[in-house]
């Protein structure tokens, strides 16, 4: 066993992300037609939120897990302690890509079509609860307050490396589930 290129790592971590906003954009058109209540978008929000966290989680806690063997099999001297930090950042900033586009588009910059936000309401599918939050899901686009992608932004950049760091720390320490669900004697 050894230590995995860091390429491959990004592109692992690179697909959790899309995967986890296309289950969210899944989600969020399923249930569309509930939307306009006011109280379904902000559980819908917190369940996306939470299923693109689990994944960025999940693939922080199993690098910890590989690098956790390599330090007990001595096959290395240390463990890289801010590695998902990083990966994190560069993750959120590559999910921060078609928030920039938007952010475009309501400066007026770009001209962004209804194809365009339906694809976004999939690639970034963690964050489009917030279309229907923010009350913008049925206006165009240059009618959209600047500060929406701002804070879409924001939330990405937040999210992504503090799911993964603290994801790859429980690998490291090698946490299981059995240590949170039952009680030690």
């Amino acid at each position: 066993m050894q230590r995995e290129p860091v390429v491959k790592i990004f592109l692992k971590g690179l697909g959790y992300t899309f995967f986890g906003n296309i289950l969210g954009g899944i989600m969020t058109i399923s249930i569309a037609p509930f939307l306009d209540q006011w109280f379904i978008p902000y559980i819908a929000i917190l369940f996306t939120l939470f299923m693109y966290v689990s994944l960025l989680f999940t693939a922080g806690l199993r690098d910890g897990q590989t690098e956790a063997k390599l330090l007990k099999n001595k096959r290395t001297e240390s463990i890289p302690k801010l590695r998902w930090i990083w990966f994190g950042l560069i993750l959120g900033a590559v999910m921060c890509i078609p928030c920039a586009v938007l952010l475009l588009g309501t400066s007026g910059a770009l001209n962004i079509t209804g194809e365009y936000l339906f694809a976004f309401r999939f690639i970034c599918g963690a964050v489009c609860p917030a279309m229907y939050i923010a009350g913008v899901q049925a206006l165009p686009v240059a009618e959209y307050p600047t500060i929406y992608p701002v804070i879409l932004m924001i939330i990405y950049m937040v999210l992504t490396p503090l799911s993964a760091q603290i994801g790859y720390k429980f690998g490291r320490e090698e946490k299981t589930l059995a240590d949170f669900m039952y009680e030690k004697k």
